[in-house]
């Protein structure tokens, strides 16, 4: 009886090991219908790109109704011409078909825009608003100045961006000066 039941386990690890690596190797993630490594989604207005979505692994619901991201990246140019990077190690995307409806991002956000860095815990993006909101710790760092606060409520393309408690402002005059004399 006792070699039965050994017998019995062994083979069950093995069984189960094997499924562990076949989904591992296939990429196959349960309750997605597609997982990727290295993904890459440009949006583009005839021959214009509006923006560049890159993630080191992707995970796309069965329902196909969100898109899971780690290691994600956000690159855009503005009207006016200045790049606009995103960086978040989580994201996980609503969309409906090929539009986003909604991003929430987590762990650790970095927004670069031309000379002026935000960064924050986590936020949510509402593209059809055009707004972002956190509700953890915001740092705003540019040319001569930090802004630091609680909450944040913006619209990234009109650049307003807004701290919502305990805020508190540093100028740095000098640093300004240094960076004009090397421009």
């Amino acid at each position: 009886m006792l070699v039965g039941m050994l017998v019995f386990t062994v083979v069950l690890v093995r069984h189960r090991n094997r499924n562990r690596v076949l989904k591992h190797q296939t990429g196959l993630v349960p309750g997605t219908l597609l997982h990727a490594h290295n993904f890459h989604w440009t949006q583009m207005k005839g021959d214009k790109r509006q923006w560049e979505l890159r993630a080191t692994e992707a995970s796309y619901s069965e329902d196909k109704t969100s898109l899971k991201l780690v290691g994600t990246e956000l690159s855009m140019t503005l009207d006016d011409g200045k790049e606009v990077r995103l960086r978040a190690p989580k994201a996980e995307l609503t969309v409906d078909g090929a539009r986003v409806k909604r991003a929430e991002l987590s762990g650790g956000l970095e927004l670069n825009y031309g000379a002026v860095v935000l960064k924050t815990t986590e936020a949510v993006y509402l593209p059809e608003t055009d707004e972002l909101q956190g509700g953890g710790p915001v740092q705003i760092v540019g040319e001569g100045f930090t802004v630091s606060g609680v909450g944040l409520q913006a619209n990234p393309h009109q650049r307003v961006f807004g701290l919502l408690h305990q805020v508190s402002t540093q100028l740095n005059p000098g640093v300004a000066r240094v960076a004009a004399k090397n421009s």
